[in-house]
Order: structure tokens, then C-alpha cells, then sequence
């Protein structure tokens, strides 16, 4: 069989377009010509088609593909291998990522978005994404039950504790548009509200840790956080807590 590019394409279900792409890249090039110095297409360049979209298929980019097809002991057993462990991370790359979307749909469901709070839930989404890290971290400095409190594996617990997160920023940011200071009256009693019977609040304000050390390793996730709603936030929890102290010895 020889055939011309444009009949070896049609007859491949591929496009012209493409078969040059392969040429250039030198992963499918014709080995013949006819009296016109075209490019003629023979039953090899098939088989070696077919292993280019296999490889394809498997996730190999074209310039993967052709590392592999311009060795000559390449193992397609040992790429098989390799690309199950590859699609796997992937596919669990990608479910992390669905599972974030929806934790953050369902805050949108709270309340109307504008760009304040889109900004917002970026900043909570940003936080999400470290979790597992921050959960590994912790390990060190905290009891298992304290990191369950805080990271739950329940839906539904792990919803709930989204959405006290979600109106903490919402509240810091409604108070530098309104010029509320952190230890105004509203600002604490809304954060008090917010944190009352909750495991965060047992995490926040709980002796097991006050630690320097692990402060210093929470450090780098401060950056997740605007400076300005980290300052506001520092400061409102310190008059919260240097009022429930006061209940507590009054």
C-alpha cells in the first residue's frame, strides 16, 4: 500500500494537520517518496501510528513519545508501569481538586458573591489545599484528638467548620470597609458567636499549643493570609482571649 498524506489520513481518521505535526517532530516520518518528491504513506507507518496514539492514550506526551520510540530497547511493559503510578497521582490530583471545589461551592451557597468575598474564598480554598501539610505538621505538637477537632474527616463536620471559617473573613473584611478596630464591641461579640462550642475555639485558645516551636513552623502558612486580616485577626483573638480569662477568675 502507498498512499499520500491526504488519503493516509483520511483512511487513518486522522488530519494532515497532524501527520506534518508527527513529521517535524520526527516521530512518524515516511520512509519513501513518489516521482513528485511527496511523502508516501506505507502499511509500517500504520503500526507506528497506532503506537503514537496508543502511547497517547497512556498520557505520554508527543515528546515522551518519541524519547521512547527512538530507543531501540525500550520496554512498552516498563511504560505501562510507569504511567499506571502516573495516571494514578493524577486521578488523585484530580479528586483532591473536585473535593475542594465542592467544599467551596457549598460556602458560595452562604452567601451572594461579590469580588471582597471571591477573594475570600480563594483565600480559603488556598488554605484547603495545605491541610494534609498543615495535619502532618501538627502531629508533632498536638494530640490526635486535637487534629481531628480541627481537620474532621467528617463531611459534615468538615462543612460546618468551612463555614465559621468563611464568616471569620467575611467579618474581618466587613470591618476594615466599616473602620471597626478588633476590640470593638461588635467585632467581639460576632467572634465569639462565631466560635462558641466549636473544636476551634478548644484549638485556638488551649494551652497544649502554646508552643514556640510550633509556631514557627505554622509561620510559613501565615502567608496564606493577607497581612492586614492576619494583624486583625491577631489582635482580636487577644482581647477575646484576655476576656474569657477574665471570666474565668472573676
Amino acid at each position: 500500500m502507498r498512499l499520500t498524506v491526504s488519503k493516509f489520513a483520511k483512511l487513518a481518521d486522522t488530519t494532515v494537520r497532524t501527520l506534518r505535526h508527527y513529521r517535524q517532530l520526527g516521530i512518524l516520518v515516511p520512509s519513501q517518496k513518489n516521482e513528485n518528491d511527496h511523502y508516501i504513506y506505507v502499511n509500517a507507518d500504520f503500526k507506528r501510528l497506532h503506537e503514537i496514539q496508543l502511547l497517547q492514550s497512556l498520557g505520554l506526551s508527543l515528546n515522551e513519545i518519541k524519547v521512547c520510540l527512538d530507543n531501540p530497547n525500550y520496554s512498552f511493559k516498563e511504560i505501562i508501569k510507569v504511567q499506571e503510578q502516573s495516571l494514578r497521582q493524577r486521578r488523585e490530583a484530580i479528586d483532591c481538586s473536585l473535593a475542594l471545589i465542592e467544599r467551596i461551592q457549598l460556602l458560595t451557597e452562604q452567601d451572594q458573591l461579590n469580588e471582597s468575598n471571591s477573594e475570600i474564598l480563594m483565600l480559603l480554598m488556598n488554605s484547603m489545599r495545605v491541610e494534609q501539610a498543615q495535619k502532618k505538621m501538627l502531629q508533632k505538637y498536638v494530640s490526635i484528638d486535637v487534629i481531628d477537632q480541627v481537620f474532621p474527616e467528617d463531611f459534615s463536620k468538615q462543612t460546618y467548620l468551612d463555614g465559621k471559617l468563611f464568616n471569620l473573613l467575611l467579618l474581618v473584611h466587613r470591618a476594615i470597609v466599616k473602620d471597626l478596630k478588633p476590640d470593638h464591641p461588635f467585632i467581639q461579640q460576632q467572634l465569639h458567636g462565631i466560635f462558641a462550642d466549636t473544636p476551634l475555639s478548644n484549638f485556638i485558645f488551649n494551652d497544649e499549643v502554646n508552643n514556640e516551636e510550633l509556631y514557627k513552623n505554622v509561620k510559613p502558612y501565615e502567608s496564606l493570609v493577607p497581612k492586614h486580616t492576619m494583624d486583625f485577626l491577631k489582635e482580636a483573638f487577644e482581647v477575646l482571649n484576655m476576656k474569657k480569662n477574665s471570666s474565668l477568675t472573676n
